[in-house]
């Protein structure tokens, strides 16, 4: 017969796992589930300007939510990825000095956002194959051989980095506050914010590529970094901000050699409008178009 102190611990031991497995499991729902935080009663129109929505067909089988906005005279067209928990509309007003600068807007909601389907958000995997869906009808239906150009926030960053390198014709790339991996971003957001170790982030990212059928190093930036070469690439981020670190854009910056790294209160904590002063909004979007007009050819 087992001592008393033995069938204890052993209970303990087994109560311990069964936690640890149920955080591991609500890691992967949370990676999965989102739900949109910013309002989806704001529209091109409500600004005074006129648009095209249309809807794409992207990774296994969502439908995404899009819309084309003309710029006068337009130079070229940024196809914009807002990120997690956020939308189209969320990105909207932030958008708005890219096409008085000349450039055509195609905004949409990621998958499992807004008014896009799609089971789950992957973190980068399907969201990739779906701004390269995105980036085929724009081609096609709206470009008129304008050069393409990818932004991004956030997660939307890491997704334009990730589908850029797997199409050689977007002429460049602003990601703002990107992460550099799936991997990373969950085990430093789930220490971070939770206080759950990494072993059980780690087991969670197991968990998630088995209930979705992601590759989690498919969603990583510095093993792409040789298709990026030669295209101008913009980082932009903040020192303030806790979700995304600075020392994540530097160790981009390293990884992908002739990137242009610009930091000042670009990030997640320093608000939707991010401004140098009180009295600069939009400093992040002024710091990418002067860097788009200068990467990018002139039209005649």
């Amino acid at each position: 017969m087992l001592p008393t102190w033995l069938k204890y611990s052993a209970g303990a031991g087994v109560a311990l796992l069964l936690i640890a497995v149920l955080v591991a499991f609500t890691c992967a729902w949370m990676m999965r589930h989102y739900a949109t935080y910013t309002p989806l009663d704001i529209s091109p129109a409500d600004c005074g300007l006129s648009f095209i929505p249309f809807r794409v067909r992207g990774a296994a089988g969502a439908a995404l939510a899009c819309w084309f906005i003309p710029a006068e005279q337009p130079r070229a067209i940024v196809i914009a990825s807002h990120g997690v928990a956020d939308s189209k509309n969320g990105m909207l007003p932030h958008l708005l000095p890219y096409l008085r600068a000349g450039f055509s807007l195609v905004l949409y909601d990621l998958r499992h956002h807004g008014e896009s389907s799609g089971r789950d958000c992957t973190l980068g995997y399907l969201e990739i194959r779906d701004l390269l869906e995105i980036t085929r009808q724009v081609r096609a239906d709206y470009a008129n051989g304008l050069p393409l150009v990818y932004w991004g926030f956030s997660l939307g960053a890491t997704t334009a980095l990730l589908a850029a390198a797997r199409d050689p014709q977007v002429a460049a790339v602003v990601a703002q506050s990107p992460f550099v991996s799936l991997r990373e971003v969950v085990c430093y957001y789930a220490w971070r914010f939770f206080h759950v170790p990494a072993p059980l982030a780690a087991l969670g990212v197991r968990i998630f590529e088995w209930q979705t059928g992601a590759r989690a190093d498919d969603v990583d930036v510095p093993r792409i970094a040789a298709r990026l070469a030669g295209r101008p690439v913009l980082l932009l981020g903040s020192p303030n901000d806790r979700q995304v670190p600075c020392a994540w854009l530097e160790r981009l910056h390293t990884a992908l050699p002739g990137t242009e790294l610009v930091l000042g209160p670009f990030g997640h904590d320093d608000g939707p409008l991010a401004s140098d002063t009180a009295t600069n909004e939009y400093a992040d979007a002024r710091h990418a178009v002067a860097f788009l007009s200068a990467a990018l050819p002139r039209s005649n």
